[in-house]
């Protein structure tokens, strides 16, 4: 997933990074410490828990897990940004934890405790292995700005908690927890340096290909020594693998590996954790239990693993004059995934310096705040290409249009976030760029941050580089505050008669990041209403003198809290529509620090309360409830009814029903009616009550056995009671009678620490014991092993503690599992002798009892998945492998078998077959065995005949790799040798080999942000990449320049950053678009000239180069849609006359010619002429295109219609000089209105001047 840039600055500073793991490497034993490159333990501080043979401080729950590690910062150090980073394994192996990887997670400092809450915008889930037999294994990254703790608390011994991983054995080797805290400070001794922190999820697999991250932003001294180092925080490397590799450089053909004292340019990645230096860090946490370092190096039993923080140089990859850098992260080898970068580079001063600032110093949503940047040349040669740009949080502000200003002047069509163009800045030049962002929620952490970047490009000399770059402003963060204010409304009656009494309760909350004042709730009452005087409490005290109708006075409502008022109302009449609607309103002031008073408004919900009038209505009430509320299956509730006739008339013939749930049965002969037995009654029949006179009531019960688990475990029944009321049949329903069937469900989830082994071998079994239920349940796991396999007596561990007396046979006693809860097993099982199918199929079960609250015990079982062993015969080995681990649809794979009598006979009847998932074909005629071609197909079965002791088969054949529908795929291919040795027929199976079959694929779209421009304007354009095959891509941008533009220098940003210095036709190198992701690329081109077509249609081409992990490299070239923007022009106005002198009384000619350059028709075209004082229009006397139009009295407003495209349109009059005024030389001038035609019919409509026209008017001579 591509990095985030989480903190960009130029300072005198430095970056500084500290974490741990948070677990230890694990045996094949659940447990069991081991040196497995996988972690089997959780680390925890609390030095009491000890999870199995691990030491003291370790623990089988991620819920409890915790380690600490120590920051270190120089003295008259200032902390400027500071990013906690976690993550580790959540989907692995039948473990699924998506639910709790957004939880926060414990963090405590020297200054305090706190939790912490990932920010969503570094929110990535990841898959991390997938490595037959296993399942896909998934791993997670989030992290959170930590800024104002870490400046708080300062140096010292930090503790991260709660972070979710995984520790399942078997696994494909990815069981991880981890956590770093990247601190950025500033320090006046430290030179100048570019500081960045990056936070991402790249999964770098040998399967996958490289991944490069262009680095941009700095300008290294132009000369002397250079100096910078990477921080990189990763999970998942392994001392024991190598081939990861980091490496650095100005561009991709100039890489050069990374090194560092406790890093190996080829085992970069291998579980150490380093400090500053580099070196190993021992102070934290199990700091020294550490895997040994090397190439490859080796894991010591229980060591720290899975995690890697280190501290590199970088110097030596640096070159002076220096802008850009890649990034590439690797592996032929050891899989990893890095979350988080870190860049020191020690700079050149910058010619630019750009400083933001805005008189607001916090605000609320829905303000609009103005942003400052200027930006001053210091340097003392001109900077060209300056463009400025402003990135913010999309998600909780939104730029007002329009709002750009440049030195004052309004720069329509600018947009901060694609760049505002300075254009070329001379030394000493200040320019003050201000626009505006609208707030629309309340960002993540609560604070609006805020930062510019200038780019540009300067040349020092003729002779020295030059040099294009970007600096950053300064980091602008406002706080943004906002009351949510809830006003929830309930009465306490369904329906109301005319003289009851009405309850209104109201509970106002506050869960916004600011308390509220002078709240006042108000409750104008409906019509058929009336408040009850002294009826109002707030808090549940009285307030006798409150009145909802002039507003009851709640105070001040904190923070995540709230109040409860109530009132009474009297129903006086029947309302307007039969309904009592009701609807209270909270009104409130808040006041964030800058003093200003806001003043809000909240509605609650209406609650609407059906006047029902005698005598057409009853008013009986039947209340139903179930004892005991909760119970197991087998238990006996008895519901109690309970009707009462509050009409103001008697009830007859009432029958009460109750259709009984599946889940429960009726108990025949428990009906009592008012105490007094009812043997033959019958719920579901109906019981018969008779009458119910005023304020009458009657109490039926009944029991019911439950009978089986419902489908939700609290069941809701209702009775209904059917009568006459006044001549007219009624029903009223009962209330819900709710009762909670308790059942423990008990999950048994089963492994085996191996898919393949031989009689005599030792295999781990592991249960996982989890009740999901509602009850808790005493539990004893048993296995009775199948006829093939014996227990290994000693071997049973519980939550990996060893149990010596245990046997899973006898069953194994677990205690009592809480709902929620789960217990880890694990056992040694010998594999005694070979079963007839091949495969020794292994299922355990548990038996569990439980109790319900009213004591009745009941019991049940569960059955685990099937655990399935395929056996291999010890008599034979089958060694496989493949010319390559990958390939394109295509390619030709050659595999060889070396199979090898092992035993201490002779073997016969040997036959070899080829097994392979679909993906491949078998090639004809590319068997050899021994060397030797064969006409035989091992996807058939190749004969071997007998095999001596000793003797040592190799087989060679060819299988091409066949394209399948889905988007990437793997094949899994195994060889089956069978044989004879002493009458008895075996089998033996290779190992498995899997072929990655890659299927490179990328698209790109392109589009524009104007419908048209102007010429002079600048067009937006945006390229969205997204590999949509499972290999990396580099992608290479060009673009080819339409006639009559040009590029916008410094324009271009990646993903949102500036990358300066682009050349478009050289083609830009935008870094690894990774599978599965996507790129953006923005920049600008100008309209310089009209283009002759009307129109700039635009192409982006991306070359992509695809690098397989032997190397061999793939390349693609791909085109964007094409662009069109249609190009206006104005039309041009042109007016002459036939003398520059008139006599008064003479007339004087004109002539206004309209030209249309667009390649469209302009419409609606008008010419407006206001002669000026001394002339005067000769009616009569105009013409248009030479045809006369006699009736025109008048120049206000002559109407032409359309113009065609390329067309001209002249009017032609004449106008008499009637006097001279006392400035005899008048100048005169047209207008000209029209609209502009677009492609897709819509009109813009424009209005022209033509050029003046002088005329002098002479007084006629006697």
């Amino acid at each position: 997933m591509p990095f985030v840039n989480r903190f960009f600055l130029n300072d005198n500073g430095a970056i500084t990074y500290t974490g741990n793991t948070l677990g230890l490497s694990r045996s094949d034993t659940v447990g069991v410490p081991g040196t497995v490159d996988s972690i089997g333990a959780f680390v925890t501080i609390d030095t009491s828990q000890t999870f199995g043979a691990y030491p003291p401080g370790t623990t089988g729950d991620y819920t409890l897990d915790s380690s600490s590690a120590i920051l270190q910062l120089p003295l008259g150090s200032t902390v400027l940004y500071a990013e906690l980073i976690w993550g580790g394994m959540y989907i692995n192996q039948g473990v699924d934890l998506s639910a709790f990887i957004d939880n926060p997670v414990s963090f405590t400092t020297p200054s305090g405790a706190f939790n912490i809450a990932p920010d969503p915008a570094t929110n990535f889930e990841v898959l991390l292995s997938n490595t037959p037999p296993f399942d896909p294994a998934f791993a997670y990254v989030r992290s959170a700005d930590v800024t104002t703790i870490i400046q708080a608390a300062g140096a010292g011994t930090y503790t991260t908690g709660g972070v979710v991983g995984t520790i399942v054995v078997p696994d494909p080797t990815s069981n991880h927890a981890m956590w770093t805290l990247a601190v950025v400070y500033s320090n006046a001794s430290l030179p100048l340096r570019n500081l960045s922190i990056r936070v991402g999820a790249d999964v770098i697999l040998a399967t996958s290909g490289p991944v490069d991250t262009v680095i941009s932003g700095f300008a290294t001294p132009f000369m002397g020594p250079l100096d910078g180092r990477a921080l990189i925080s990763a999970q998942e490397g392994d001392a024991n693998k190598t081939g990861d590799m980091t490496l650095f450089g100005p561009d991709i053909g100039t890489l050069t590996a990374l090194s560092g004292p406790n890093n190996f340019s080829n085992n970069f990645f291998a579980s150490q954790i380093n400090d500053d230096a580099g070196m190993l860090d021992m102070s934290g946490t199990f700091g020294t239990r550490n895997q040994i370092n090397g190439d490859p190096g080796s894991d010591i039993i229980g060591g720290r693993q899975g995690y890697d923080v280190t501290n590199v140089s970088i110097a030596g990859t640096l070159q002076n004059a220096q802008t850009t850098a890649v990034f590439r992260l690797t592996t032929n080898g050891d899989g990893y995934l890095v979350d988080s970068i870190g860049l020191q580079i020690n700079i050149q001063k910058p010619i630019i310096t750009i400083v933001k600032s805005t008189p607001a110093t916090d605000a609320v949503v829905g303000d609009i705040i103005t942003y400052t940047l200027t930006v001053e040349n210091i340097g003392e040669v001109d900077a060209t290409g300056v463009q400025v740009t402003d990135s913010i949080d999309e998600t909780s502000s939104v730029f007002v249009p329009g709002s750009v200003t440049l030195n004052g002047v309004s720069v329509p069509g600018a947009d901060p976030d694609t760049g505002v163009t300075v254009g070329t800045f001379t030394p000493g030049e200040i320019a003050l760029i201000t626009f505006q962002y609208q707030v629309t929620a309340v960002p993540f952490g609560g604070e609006l941050d805020d930062q510019g970047f200038a780019a540009y490009t300067y040349q020092l000399t003729p002779d020295s580089p030059i040099i294009s770059t970007f600096v950053p402003s300064n980091i602008i963060q406002i706080p943004v505050y906002q009351p949510i204010v809830g006003l929830v409304k309930s009465a306490d009656m369904s329906t109301a008669f005319i003289g009851d009494t009405v309850t209104y309760t109201l509970v106002a909350s506050n869960t916004g990041n600011i308390s509220i004042m002078n709240a006042v709730i108000t409750d104008p009452l409906p019509v058929g209403s009336s408040f009850i005087a002294g009826s109002v409490t707030v808090g549940g005290v009285s307030v006798p003198a409150a009145d909802p109708t002039t507003g009851i006075s709640v105070g001040t409502i904190g923070i995540n809290s709230s109040v409860t008022v109530t009132f009474q109302v009297l129903v006086t009449a029947e309302p307007p529509g039969g309904n009592l609607v009701n609807q209270s309103t909270i009104s409130y002031t808040y006041q964030p620090p800058d003093g200003r008073i806001i003043v809000g408004s909240t509605p609650s919900n209406q609650v609407v309360i059906p006047i029902v009038t005698p005598p057409d209505s009853p008013d009986v009430e039947i209340i139903k409830v179930g004892l005991p509320n909760s119970g197991i299956v087998g238990d006996i509730v008895t519901y109690t009814i309970t009707a009462t006739n509050n009409s103001i008339a008697a009830v007859f013939n009432a029958v009460l029903t109750d259709i009984i749930p599946s889940s429960f049965a009726f108990v025949p002969a428990s009906v009592t009616i008012n105490g007094v037995p009812s043997p033959a009654a019958d719920p579901a029949a109906g019981i018969p009550i008779g009458t119910l006179l005023i304020g009458q009531s009657v109490m039926v019960a009944f029991q019911v056995q439950i009978v089986s688990v419902p489908d939700t475990p609290v069941v809701f029944n209702q009775a209904s009671l059917t009568y006459d009321f006044i001549g007219n049949p009624v029903t009223t329903p009962s209330t819900p009678g709710g009762v909670t069937v308790l059942q423990p469900v008990i999950g048994l989830l089963k492994r085996a620490s191996v898919t393949v082994a031989s009689v005599g071998d030792t295999v781990n079994y592991s249960v996982t014991v989890t009740n999901t239920g509602n009850l808790a349940a005493n539990v004893t796991l048993t296995d009775p092993l199948n006829a093939f396999s014996s227990f290994v007596p000693g071997t049973v561990r519980i939550n990996g503690t060893l149990t010596p007396a245990a046997n899973p046979g006898a069953g194994v006693p677990l205690g009592s599992i809480a709902p929620g809860g789960s217990v880890l097993v694990s056992y040694d099982v010998l594999l005694t002798s070979s079963p007839p199918s091949g495969f020794f199929d292994n299922q355990a079960s548990a038996a569990f009892t439980f109790q319900s609250p009213s004591g009745a015990t009941g019991s049940g079982s569960s059955l685990s998945n099937i655990v399935r062993i395929a056996e291999t015969s010890p008599l034979l080995t089958v060694v496989k492998s493949a010319s390559e681990p990958f390939g394109l649809v295509g390619d030709i794979v050659t595999f060889t078998a070396v199979i090898t009598n092992a035993s201490a006979g002779p073997i016969t009847n040997t036959v070899a077959v080829d097994n392979s998932t679909s993906g491949t074909d078998f090639v004809p005629g590319s068997l050899t065995i021994d060397g030797v071609p064969s006409a035989g197909n091992i996807r058939i079965g190749v004969n071997l005949g007998t095999l001596v002791v000793g003797q040592v088969v190799v087989l060679t054949y060819q299988e091409v790799i066949l394209p399948l529908p889905e988007p990437s795929y793997e094949v899994d291919d195994v060889i089956t040798v069978t044989f004879t040795q002493d009458g008895v027929t075996h089998t033996s199976l290779s190992n498995i080999v899997a072929i990655t079959v890659f299927r490179p694929s990328a698209t790109s779209t392109k589009s524009a942000q104007e419908p048209f421009a102007f010429v002079g304007d600048e067009i937006h354009y945006q390229v969205t990449i997204t590999n949509t095959g499972n290999l990396n891509a580099g992608v290479t941008w060009n673009d080819m320049l339409p006639e009559g533009t040009v590029f916008v220098e410094n324009s271009l940003k990646l993903n949102g950053v500036p990358v300066p210095g682009v050349n478009m036709y050289t083609g830009a190198f935008i870094g690894t678009v990774e599978a599965h992701s996507t790129a953006i690329v923005t920049y600008k081109l100008k309209v310089v000239s009209y283009p002759p077509s009307g129109q700039v249609v635009n192409q982006a081409q991306l070359s992509l180069l695809y690098i397989l992990p032997n190397g061999r490299t793939l390349t693609d070239v791909i085109m964007t849609n094409p662009v069109t923007v249609p190009i206006l022009t104005l039309a041009l106005l042109t007016k002459t006359a036939s003398s520059s002198s008139v006599v008064v009384g003479n007339t004087i000619s004109f002539e206004l010619t309209v030209f249309n350059p667009n390649v469209n028709p302009i419409a609606n075209v008008i010419v407006r002429d206001e002669l000026p004082h001394g002339l005067s229009f000769v009616p009569g006397s105009l013409s248009l295109n030479g045809t006369p139009l006699p009736n025109t009295t008048s120049l206000d407003s002559i109407s032409i219609g359309t113009i065609p495209a390329k067309g001209t349109a002249t009017l032609r009059f004449l106008a008499k000089a009637i006097f001279a005024p006392a400035n005899p030389v008048v100048i005169n001038t047209a207008t000209v209105s029209y609209d502009l035609l677009l492609p897709n019919g819509s009109r813009i409509s424009r209005i022209g001047v033509s050029n003046p026209v002088r005329v002098v008017i002479e007084e006629h001579e006697e």
